[in-house]
Parts: C-alpha cells; sequence; structure tokens
C-alpha cells in the first residue's frame, strides 16, 4: 500500500509540473464533439462507438503521461519505424474503401491506420533528431529530416490520401523552423512543391483533378456538377450560409436531418457547427479550437529542453494545421480532400493519435527544473 501512495503522490507531483491546462481546453472540445455526434446520428442518440472511441482517447491519454520523457526519446526512432513499416503493411493487406487502402483490421471489428499513427512518430522522430544536433545551417543538414517526412507522406499517398499525405509538411517545416534552419532557405524550400505541382498532376487520380477543376470554379457549377463532383463542396457551403448568425439550434440543421450533407460525422463535421450555431458558435468553436493549438506553442517556449520543446512545437502544429485544413476544405478554400477534425471527427485512430499527442505534452513538461523559468 506504501508502494502504491509512493506511486500516486510521484504521478501527481508530475502532473501538477506538467502543461495541464491544456486538458481543460481539450475536454470542452472534446464534449462539443460528442454532442455533434449525437446531432449527425439519424435517431439522435450519441453513437456508442464515438463513446468507446472517446474513452481509447482518454486511455492513452493516461497511459502515455506514465512514460516518461526520456523513454519517449529513447524510443522515437523505434515507433518511427514501426509506424512505418505499418504503412507499407496496411498497402499489400489493408482494408480497400472507396479505392484506398488506409485501415488495417485488427480483431473484433477494431482497426487502425497507420497514417494517423504515423502523424505523432513522426513529430517524436524529427525533435529527436533535432535535439541530438547542433543548429542546421545547410541544406544537408536537413535532408535526413525531409526524407523522413517524405517517405511516409509517399507512401500515403500511394494509398491513395492525398489530404493526409499533406499533414506531414506542417511539422516538418515548424521543426526546422524552431531548430533555426536560416528562415531565407526555409522560403526557398517553399518553391520546391510549387515548381513539381505540374509532376503532380500527371500522377493523382483522375477524380483527385476533378475536385481540383470543381473547386477552381466553385461559384460557377453546373447542376451536373453539383449532383456529382461538386456535391460535397457545395452542400457544405449550403450548410455554412444557411446557418445564418445564430443557427437553426442543435441538431435542427436542414442539410444535417435531411441527411444531404455527406460524411457530416467525420471530414464534414465543420458545416454542422455553423449550420445550428450559426456565426457565433462556429467562431467559438474555433477560438477554443486555435486556443488549445496555442497553448503548446505557449508552453513550448517555456523549456529549455530542445526535445521538449519540439514536441510541443509539433504537437501543436499538428492540431492547428488539422484545423485550418479541415475547415478551410468545407469554406472552400482548398479543394475537397479526406480530412478529419481530431477530437470531433468520429475517426477513431485520430482519437487516440490526439490522445496520445496530450500524454506525451504532459510527459515531457512534467519537470519544473527543465523549464526557463518558475513563473
Amino acid at each position: 500500500m506504501a508502494f502504491l501512495n509512493n506511486y500516486r503522490n510521484i504521478h501527481l507531483k508530475r502532473f501538477r509540473q506538467s502543461c495541464w491546462p491544456v486538458l481543460i481546453v481539450m475536454s470542452l472540445i472534446l464534449l462539443w464533439g460528442g454532442f455533434l455526434q449525437w446531432s449527425v446520428s439519424p435517431d439522435l442518440k450519441m453513437p456508442t462507438g464515438h463513446l468507446i472511441r472517446v474513452g481509447s482517447c482518454l486511455f492513452f491519454l493516461f497511459f502515455s503521461f506514465l512514460l516518461s520523457s526520456v523513454k519517449w526519446r529513447r524510443s522515437a526512432y523505434l515507433i518511427y519505424f514501426v509506424c512505418l513499416s505499418l504503412l507499407i503493411v496496411v498497402l499489400f493487406y489493408g482494408r480497400e474503401t472507396n479505392n484506398s487502402r488506409r485501415w488495417i483490421d485488427l480483431f473484433s471489428g477494431f482497426k487502425i491506420q497507420p497514417s494517423e499513427l504515423m502523424k505523432m512518430a513522426l513529430i517524436l522522430c524529427l525533435a529527436r533528431w533535432f535535439a541530438d544536433r547542433p543548429k542546421p545551417k545547410l541544406y544537408r543538414d536537413i535532408f535526413f529530416p525531409a526524407f523522413f517526412c517524405v517517405l511516409p507522406s509517399f507512401l500515403v499517398l500511394v494509398a491513395p490520401d492525398l489530404g493526409t499525405s499533406l499533414t506531414y509538411f506542417p511539422v516538418f517545416f515548424a521543426m526546422i523552423f524552431l531548430a533555426e534552419f536560416p528562415s531565407r532557405k526555409i522560403g526557398l524550400i517553399f518553391l520546391v512543391p510549387v515548381l513539381l505541382s505540374p509532376i503532380g498532376w500527371v500522377f493523382i487520380q483522375d477524380y483527385q483533378k476533378d475536385r481540383v477543376e470543381t473547386w477552381w470554379h466553385q461559384n460557377d457549377l453546373s447542376p451536373e456538377e453539383i449532383s456529382s463532383e461538386g456535391y460535397h463542396l457545395w452542400h457544405s457551403k449550403m450548410a455554412i450560409g444557411t446557418g445564418g448568425w445564430d443557427g437553426h439550434g442543435w441538431s435542427e440543421g436542414p442539410e444535417n436531418r435531411l441527411q444531404r450533407l455527406p460524411e457530416r460525422h467525420n471530414d464534414f463535421v465543420f458545416p454542422v457547427i455553423a449550420e445550428e450555431l450559426g456565426f457565433k458558435g462556429a467562431a467559438v468553436f474555433l477560438f477554443i479550437y486555435t486556443l488549445f493549438g496555442l497553448l503548446f506553442l505557449f508552453y513550448a517556449y517555456r523549456y529549455r529542453c530542445r526535445f521538449t520543446r519540439l514536441v510541443l512545437i509539433g504537437i501543436g502544429v499538428h492540431f492547428l494545421s488539422h484545423m485550418v485544413l479541415n475547415v478551410g476544405v468545407t469554406l472552400g478554400i482548398w479543394p475537397t480532400t479526406g480530412l478529419s477534425l481530431p477530437m470531433v471527427s468520429y475517426g477513431g485512430s485520430s482519437l487516440m493519435v490526439s490522445g496520445v499527442a496530450v500524454g506525451v505534452a504532459l510527459s515531457v513538461t512534467a519537470n519544473r527544473s527543465l523549464m526557463l523559468t518558475d513563473s
């Protein structure tokens, strides 16, 4: 009993020293996501599957927090290569859904999405790499980090999953920026995808080309386009626009209740917020989600440990970039692509990774002696 009490006291002390305020904001987002999943269910009942996924999110958060920062740092490369192996496995043995292989079936209906697991693995891998080395000055100094990012992105693109393949790059650029790679050279790197875009156009799928062309002239769609490749974007903007200032009320949105908005439980969950809670509700939600991501960045600059700072920056950018990409797609700012909104969308792997991310953040900040100041 004395051992258990001592063990508990140690972790309570670690928790109090960590960036625990992020849990308050995370709880608000999870609660909001639960009500949204309840609203989009056809029979207006809380989906049991979503509750299980939230439970797994909290379990992995707690488990990740119990592991020390030293263990996360030592195992960073191993975690990366395990997730990379799963990305290769899913290409050959993954479940094919909508002409894409993204999931590996486990047991009793459970499945994992390796591309989601890779997001946290990449953050740990890049944080370990830059923490172990001096400031990068030359392009050759970031060759391997760039390779660590491009390789999984390519494997995910082959699946094909264009949206997820793009989410790795914001973390990479944030990492090299924090590692103090020259800003001018970072700007030049941004030119690479622009110059390679004509080549990329040749290799993307036909349906992806249709989505880009539809997005390009989204304000001048024909009835045939609205009923085919422009269907998602059209009804997404309809839901957001008809929400007005105050919205139609919880579960009262016509696009939602009439089931005209596709993927409203997953990739297009934000239009449901705008339709039912209006501009005011959507603005509050975006403020809370932005605050959640910015908290990680705030804590990052309070620690002198490079690994801790890099991990926190990576996690913060992970959540913020997903919000920008997901919401941007629903507003027509970006071409339509499948990308969930972590902790709000239905995806189980995404929720699990979110729990791990927050748990790792709590773990690496649970040492006040590593802070620049105790204030």
